[in-house]
């Protein structure tokens, strides 16, 4: 999850050297369901944005 590109990538299909497929998801495009290995579906929720910086937090 990344708050600053406002993605999700989501690797599925693991092997014994990495993943066979990737998938990305945007921010704010609804939820998105991932599915298990014992055939279940885990579902991320809408992703809120990140709070824009105020003045305050730069150096």
């Amino acid at each position: 999850m990344d708050p600053y590109t406002q993605e999700v990538v989501l690797h599925t299909q693991p092997t014994a050297i990495g993943y066979v497929a990737t998938h990305t998801h945007r921010y704010g495009t609804g939820k998105l369901p991932n599915p298990l290995a014992d055939g279940r579906t885990f579902t991320l929720d809408e992703l809120p944005l990140p709070e824009p910086e105020s003045d305050a937090h730069r150096q």
